[in-house]
């Protein structure tokens, strides 16, 4: 949540916060990244997490940092709606907060972001009136570095979307179109005066329809297929239960086997919504407009509207993840090879696996998507491979080294071995590794799971 501005002094002076005085010009310096607002209820509301921990967190330009430093956090304004306590590295002193960091990193070329030890949990005070807001300041020093802070804002009270788990489909048809409704309900304490909707497309399924007030982008790597970021206009009251209109329609693409719709929702400018959908690229949407439909109304009360979402617990959140499992399969084959060497001589075996479809698989969990586990033909020793094998145990296990292969992608692997013995037909094997699970259920040809690797 390190985005969207809403509430008291959400634009953060980064520089006239927390400086330090001028230092040598190579001297690195640390700056705090602008820190998204918070929301906290003084109610006890079911659902809703009775705390918020503000996320600390630092850029830098060096490339290499090794310096100790002290976080200066004054919460004085904050203290006077919320109760806020620190982590054990902090002593506080009249509200002001001083927190011993070291930063020791190396080779930061390309890192985005520096943690921070140090964390805050707020509290509302009880008493503190829904809808005010008190800003906080972060600076610091540090023995070899200039330290840049910044400041943030807690509100007190907000809406909170609590999304319905859509059920999981199985055994869709492929070229078939489904509708996945997205309901919500505003367990919060403050209306919300619009509604934003995040939805995640993987591979395999693509939105059947696109919206004049949504926005769409297909850059999101090899486990999205596509994004879609919709705001819809509207009072959303404390209370209310409501549904996208129309429901989300999908196609099951002929490459769908394992394929998922992850949605969040949550009120338009949202800091975790705007986290989300920032760095991608986005392109209009033309057509009709997505809505709203009210299943149950809310109630009004004297709360001013609310941007910033009260953190959820327990199974209550505004991310969900819904599987839609395709009837479909993906044929994976090996080739195998031979060759014919003297004793004493190096031979090279090339050999590939291929995904002949027609589905794209993937795993949600991340694990590689296609192995096979190769042993070497008798009287041979290895003296190389391609950088997609290993040794493992006696043999060789090779993968795509993917966490999604597509249909009709071919993986070549390549073993080179020392002829220690000739040995007529002396055979090996490369094929597929299915372990732990076994043959899985969308490979259903394992005729074509084994081939020879013989040399001689």
């Amino acid at each position: 949540m390190l985005t969207a501005v809403v509430g008291v002094a959400m634009g953060l002076a980064l520089a006239g916060v927390g400086t330090v005085p001028a230092q040598a010009d190579d001297q690195p310096v640390i700056a705090l990244r602008q820190i998204a607002p918070v929301a906290v209820s003084p109610a006890t509301l079911a659902g809703v997490s009775k705390t918020a921990m503000p996320y600390l967190s630092f850029t830098t330009t060096a490339k290499s940092l090794s310096t100790s430093a002290t976080l200066t956090i004054d919460v004085t304004q904050l203290s006077k709606i919320a109760n806020v306590t620190f982590s054990d590295n902090c002593t506080v002193v009249q509200h002001v907060a001083s927190c011993g960091e070291s930063f020791y990193y190396d080779d930061l070329t390309g890192v985005g972001t520096i943690g921070a030890e140090t964390q805050m949990t707020v509290r509302a005070k009880a008493g503190a009136p829904v809808g005010s807001s008190a800003a906080y300041t972060i600076g610091g020093t540090a023995d070899d570095a200039s330290i840049v802070g910044g400041q943030g804002t807690v509100e007190i009270g907000g809406p909170a979307f609590d999304q319905a788990q859509p059920a999981n489909l199985s055994d869709l048809a492929v070229g078939s179109t489904v509708n996945k409704p997205v309901r919500f309900t505003n367990i919060g304490d403050r209306a919300a005066d619009g509604t934003q909707v995040l939805l995640w497309a993987s591979p395999g399924i693509g939105f059947a329809k696109h919206f004049g007030n949504c926005e769409y982008s297909a850059d999101e790597g090899p486990m999205v297929a596509e994004m879609a970021l919709c705001t819809i206009p509207g009072q959303v009251l404390p209370g209310e239960k409501a549904a996208l209109a129309p429901a989300v329609r999908l196609n099951v693409e002929s490459t769908a086997y394992y394929t998922y719709l992850d949605s969040m929702i949550a009120p338009a400018g949202d800091p975790g919504i705007q986290q989300s959908a920032s760095g991608h690229q986005w392109t209009q949407g033309t057509g009709g407009q997505l809505t709203l439909r009210t299943i149950t109304p809310g109630t009004a009360n004297d709360a001013p509207s609310g941007v910033v979402s009260l953190s959820e617990r327990g199974t209550h959140g505004d991310y969900r993840i819904t599987n839609l499992q395709a009837a479909n399969t993906a044929d994976f084959s090996v080739s195998g090879a031979s060759a014919t060497a003297a004793q004493g001589d190096t031979v090279t075996l090339d050999f590939a696996m291929t995904n002949n479809g027609p589905a794209t698989i993937f795993y949600r969990s991340g694990d590689i998507v296609g192995t096979v586990d190769v042993q070497l033909p008798p009287g041979t020793s290895p003296v190389g491979s391609s950088a997609n094998c290993r040794e493992q145990g006696s043999g060789y296990r090779c993968s795509n080294q993917s966490i999604v292969s597509t249909a009709g992608t071919v993986t070549d692997f390549s073993l080179t071995l020392r002829v220690d013995q000739v040995i007529p037909g002396a055979q090996g094997s490369v094929s597929m590794d299915w372990s732990p699970g076994g043959q899985p259920a969308f490979d259903t040809n394992p005729s074509d799971d084994t081939a020879a690797l013989t040399v001689n």
